[in-house]
């Protein structure tokens, strides 16, 4: 898999309340979302987000277009972040 570093990190909470981590790749945020997402949801957007990392990784979109994917998924998810 292409690692492709964002701009800023992103800084989210994780399984563990008030553990955080910051992701700021595409690489790491598709494992996160694939082995640590913090929440039973996989709604829509959860489902675009890693469609997005697998774009990004393929060279089809950017990957600040993949990170506000992620951004949108974690919304989704009411997953807690940090810093965005």
């Amino acid at each position: 898999m292409k690692n492709q570093m964002w701009a800023k990190p992103v800084v989210v909470e994780t399984r563990k309340t008030g553990e955080r981590i910051g992701i700021g790749s595409t690489e790491h945020a598709s494992k996160f979302m694939l082995n640590e997402w913090p929440t039973l949801e996989d709604g829509q957007a959860f489902r675009a987000a890693k469609q997005a990392m697998l774009d990004a990784v393929e060279g089809k979109i950017d990957s600040e277009r993949a990170r506000q994917a992620f951004l949108a998924a974690l919304e989704e998810g009411d997953v807690y972040v940090f810093e965005k």
